[in-house]
């Protein structure tokens, strides 16, 4: 069911159409609160929809529940949601890798640069033959200082 969700959601981002697929994220966000995915991707689609001040709380909302996966010990029932949200919207075939390679994009401007990581890297995973998250991902990867460039 999740795949199926995730699937809608990148098929909608794909296509221009950011009215469902804010609809769907949020759907998700009522069965998942704080599911990492899908507040990252209704922050790229408030970004899209001109909506930047609501964006930049939703991606630190994203950022702070990230921050309580990694930090968390055995995952409650919520936390087990979000991981296999995270799974299906990482594999490979999704229809989410475009979107998660915008979101990277954006995520590195906002100077978010280990959740742009992360985003790229899923990317990746979605489409190991994605040329231009690759690109970016090892752009990341260059020492402070040579790192100027990416965030154009």
């Amino acid at each position: 069911m999740i795949d199926a969700l995730f699937d809608l959601l990148g098929s909608f981002y794909q296509n221009g159409d950011f009215v469902q697929a804010e609809w769907i994220a949020r759907s998700i966000l009522q069965a998942i609160p704080d599911d990492i995915v899908s507040l990252q991707f209704l922050g790229l689609v408030y970004y899209r929809t001109k909506r930047h001040e609501q964006a930049l709380k939703v991606f630190a909302a994203a950022g702070d529940a990230q921050a309580g996966v990694s930090g968390a010990a055995p995952l409650d029932d919520g936390l087990q949601a979000s991981a296999q949200c995270l799974r299906a919207a990482r594999s490979r075939g999704s229809t989410l890798a475009g979107a998660w390679y915008d979101l990277g994009r954006l995520l590195l401007r906002l100077g978010h640069d280990q959740q742009a990581l992360n985003a790229l890297q899923a990317a990746i995973a979605a489409r190991p033959d994605f040329a231009k998250a690759r690109r970016a991902v090892s752009r990341l990867a260059r020492p402070p200082g040579r790192n100027a460039a990416s965030r154009e």
